[in-house]
């Protein structure tokens, strides 16, 4: 990710037709549960069969399971694989209609948004936070910590840490945007860029730094930590 201190270049005509290819392999999922009548609980083929199956690399079958696990359509299982989660296929249908009909803005566009969100949420977050919410947050934090720790690609974790931040804002309307602008964000990283084991480390650091202002209803604290955390965005929004 940008914030995992990823070389911030190769975001132009390249990554559009990635995100395009996403879209493709995203249908094409959508059609295998339709033709299948695939229900809660049910299990997807691997990525290696999907990749053969839908004439696709792997790295674009991931990028699509990573999209539909977001939007809570399927659930990766350790060691079981991707399920089809109980939302039942008229809400799949509903919500892949939703998802594929999204315009796809240019990556700029997106990271500059959710700076503009997230800076202005985090101040509401650490006032307004419920304890429903704020534990919400500590358990992404948590979550994303363990993938960091043990080594993981932390791409889902990381993001689902900055939704809940925004959730903690008790701002549905910006909850809604942001849930609009991450799946495109995901997008953009879903070819395994693993940063260095100290980059991890302080970026698990500035995690806590934002995590901690929040806790202490100190929207300046929160806000500071938010800005350094931002710093690899804030250059590249400048190029």
């Amino acid at each position: 990710m940008l914030e995992h201190g990823l070389q911030l270049v190769n975001l132009t005509t390249d990554n559009d037709n990635d995100v395009d290819r996403d879209v493709e392999v995203m249908n094409k999922i959508k059609a295998l549960i339709e033709k299948h009548q695939l229900e809660a609980g049910d299990k997807l083929p691997s990525e290696r069969k999907l990749s053969e199956k839908l004439s696709v690399s792997r790295n674009q079958i991931r990028a699509a399971i990573q999209k539909l696990e977001f939007y809570g359509i399927i659930k990766t299982m350790p060691q079981s694989g991707s399920v089809i989660t109980g939302i039942g296929m008229p809400s799949i249908n509903s919500m892949m209609t939703d998802i594929l009909d999204l315009e796809l803005p240019d990556f700029r566009s997106l990271v500059e948004t959710r700076v503009i969100l997230e800076t202005q949420a985090i101040k509401l977050a650490a006032v307004r936070h419920s304890e429903e919410s704020l534990k919400g947050l500590e358990e992404a934090q948590l979550d994303f910590q363990e993938k960091i720790l043990n080594g993981e690609p932390s791409v889902i974790e990381d993001l689902k840490f900055h939704l809940a931040i925004v959730k903690c804002s008790e701002n549905t309307v910006l909850y809604g945007l942001m849930k609009i602008i991450v799946p495109g964000i995901i997008g953009h990283f879903n070819k395994e860029h693993i940063c260095d084991r100290s980059e991890a480390v302080k970026l698990n650091k500035e995690h806590n730094a934002i995590l901690k202002g929040i806790k202490n209803k100190n929207p300046e604290e929160a806000l500071k930590a938010m800005e350094i955390h931002f710093t690899a965005l804030r250059e590249y929004i400048k190029k």
